[in-house]
C-alpha cells in the first residue's frame, strides 16, 4: 500500500493530533467506514486499548469489503500499575516492558481517559513533555523491581530519585514510541540501598526525541520508610 493509505488510529483524547496527515480518531474512522472506506492499512497510535482496537476491527469487518481494510499490529499492553507505583491503571504510561541484562525497553502507552492528558492545558497535537518525564520515571521504577535483588523476606526494592536532568530534542506525537534505558552502578552498594544511575531515551520513527538521566537509590522498602519517618519527625520538631 502507498503511504497515503496508511492510517494511524488514536484515542478521542487526541482530537487535535488529527491535523497531522494520516492520523484519525476512532470516531472518525468509524464514520468513514460507514460512508464506504477506501482501501487502507490501519496501525495503532496512542490513546487506544486492546479492547477498543479489537472492536474497531470487528466494525471494519462488518462495514468494509473483505481485505479492503487491513490492521497491522496491536496496542501495547500496560504493565501492572503496582509495578510503577500507581493507584489508577489509567495513569500507567508504559507497556510491553522487558529486560536484557542491565538494559530495559518498553513502549509508550496512554489510556484514552488518562488524567495525565485530561488535566494538561497545552494543545494536544503532541504528547506533553511532563508525560514523557513520567513515562521515563515509570520505566526506571519498573526496571528497579526487575533488575535488583531484594533482601531476604522483603518486598521489591523501592526506587528513590535524588537528581534528574532531561532534554527534549523533538516533539513526540501520539504514535508508537519506544523507551530504552540502562541501570548503571553509581556508588558502593549496601544491603539497604544500591546507588544507581539511569538514562532513558525515547525514540519515535527511529529518531531520538528526548532523554532523561536520573540518579537514584534502590532502597530496601523497610529502610526507606524508616528514613522517611525519621525525617518527618524532625520536620515536625519532634526530634
Amino acid at each position: 500500500m502507498s503511504d497515503e493509505t496508511v492510517r494511524y488510529l488514536v484515542g478521542e483524547s487526541f482530537p487535535r493530533s488529527t491535523c497531522h496527515p494520516n492520523v484519525q480518531t476512532v470516531d472518525q474512522l468509524i464514520a468513514e467506514l460507514r460512508a464506504g472506506a477506501p482501501p487502507m492499512l490501519i496501525r495503532p497510535g496512542l490513546g487506544l486499548d486492546v479492547a477498543t482496537w479489537e472492536w474497531v476491527k470487528q466494525q471494519a469487518a462488518k462495514k468494509a469489503a473483505c481485505g479492503q481494510v487491513v490492521f497491522d499490529g496491536a496496542p501495547a499492553v500496560p504493565v501492572a500499575r503496582r509495578t510503577v507505583l500507581k493507584h489508577a491503571s489509567d495513569n500507567v504510561v508504559i507497556g510491553n516492558a522487558g529486560t536484557d541484562g542491565d538494559r530495559f525497553r518498553c513502549e509508550l502507552v496512554i489510556a484514552n481517559d488518562s488524567e495525565l492528558m485530561r488535566d494538561h492545558t497545552a494543545d494536544q497535537q503532541h504528547v506533553p513533555g511532563m508525560l514523557l518525564i513520567e513515562a521515563a520515571i515509570q520505566a526506571i521504577t519498573w526496571a528497579v523491581t526487575e533488575l535488583t535483588t531484594p533482601l531476604p523476606g522483603q518486598g521489591d526494592r523501592y526506587a528513590v530519585m535524588h537528581a534528574c536532568e532531561f532534554a527534549f530534542h523533538r516533539f513526540v506525537f501520539p504514535l508508537p514510541a519506544v523507551l530504552e534505558g540502562q541501570l548503571e552502578p553509581n556508588g558502593k552498594p549496601e544491603a539497604e540501598r544500591i546507588p544507581l544511575k539511569s538514562t532513558v531515551t525515547i525514540w519515535q520513527a527511529r529518531r531520538e526525541c528526548s532523554t532523561l538521566t536520573v540518579k537514584l537509590n534502590a532502597f530496601d522498602p523497610s529502610h526507606i520508610f524508616a528514613v522517611e519517618h525519621a525525617q518527618a519527625r524532625k520536620t515536625l520538631g519532634l526530634i
